[in-house]
């Protein structure tokens, strides 16, 4: 039984095909570009790429579309840098979960700033021909 379960893994594994890698390789850009536009301070990049039913849990509170473009446009101290790597794309027909390190250097009261380091999970759905995320939950982690 284990082997044929494990035969059954490599046999997905081997179905991977330089379409789906494209498209996984594509997504990540995405969810990166997401990152960056909190560092420039592009809510049109957010406004199309977040869908208007998005909710994100971020550590201790729940946000939505509307209060995620509202504090973006506020004017309140953007992120200094954003990187996303260590990630894995897992693609579900017209769905993605794609799950990652996300390291954010935040305003502070030192012209730096410090690193804040972080799990990320993102649900990414096709809808009327282009990627969105749905949901997302960021946990904070140590800084390594």
């Amino acid at each position: 039984m284990l082997f044929a379960l494990m035969s059954g893994v490599a046999r997905l594994h081997a179905q991977s095909s330089p379409r789906a890698t494209a498209l996984a390789d594509s997504l990540l850009r995405l969810d990166q570009k997401w990152g960056q536009a909190y560092v420039i301070g592009d809510s049109a990049f957010v406004d199309a790429f977040v869908a208007d039913d998005w909710i994100g849990w971020f550590d201790d509170h729940r946000t939505d579309k509307p209060s995620a473009l509202r504090e973006l446009r506020s004017g309140a101290p953007r992120l200094l840098a954003d990187s996303v790597d260590r990630a894995t794309v897992r693609i579900f027909g017209d769905m993605a979960v794609v799950q990652a390190r996300e390291r954010n250097r935040v305003p502070d009261s030192s012209r730096a700033g410090h690193w804040e380091t972080r799990h990320i999970t993102d649900v990414l759905i096709r809808r009327h021909g282009r990627w969105q995320v749905l949901a997302s939950h960021d946990s904070r982690i140590p800084n390594p």
